[in-house]
């Protein structure tokens, strides 16, 4: 019995790994964000409490449509192929980037990031803070 759970995990152990080094070197295509209005949000392979918390209490905020064409972009930045937009926004962290894309080009941003990590304890004051940073983006334009 304890050979069979060895070798049963030393296998998983081996398909796990293989399988890591084949999606790491399958050819991907940067993220397409297209024009419009966007909350991206950079996160890690791995995503930590905070990180989750974040996206739940972003697409909260959207799902409330007070907001014409927002949506959510989640983007890993450690992952090659989203090198150039990372390297756009120079992150390297958890952030979080208001976007406003014409004809593929970057019109507006604003970083958020420091605000959204130091309100992120308290779920009220984060949703008010992004729905400010949102109203600014949109120009005001909030459906009432």
């Amino acid at each position: 019995m304890k050979q069979a759970v060895t070798c049963f995990l030393i296998v998983f152990i081996v398909v796990a790994v293989a399988a890591k080094i084949v999606l790491l070197n399958i050819p991907q295509e940067p993220p397409l964000i297209h024009d419009g209005k966007h909350i991206v949000l950079f996160h890690a392979e791995v995503r930590c409490v905070t990180c989750i918390k974040m996206e739940f209490l972003i697409k909260k905020v959207l799902k409330e449509q007070k907001y014409d064409g927002l949506d959510l972009v989640l983007i890993e930045y450690g992952m090659p192929q989203n090198r150039e937009i990372v390297e756009r926004f120079r992150v390297g962290t958890l952030s979080v980037v208001l976007l406003e894309q014409k004809n593929g080009k970057t019109i507006r941003s604003y970083d958020i990031s420091a605000e959204a990590r130091s309100l992120i304890r308290n779920s009220e004051e984060f949703v008010a803070m992004l729905e400010e940073k949102l109203n600014e983006l949109s120009g005001q334009t909030r459906r009432q």
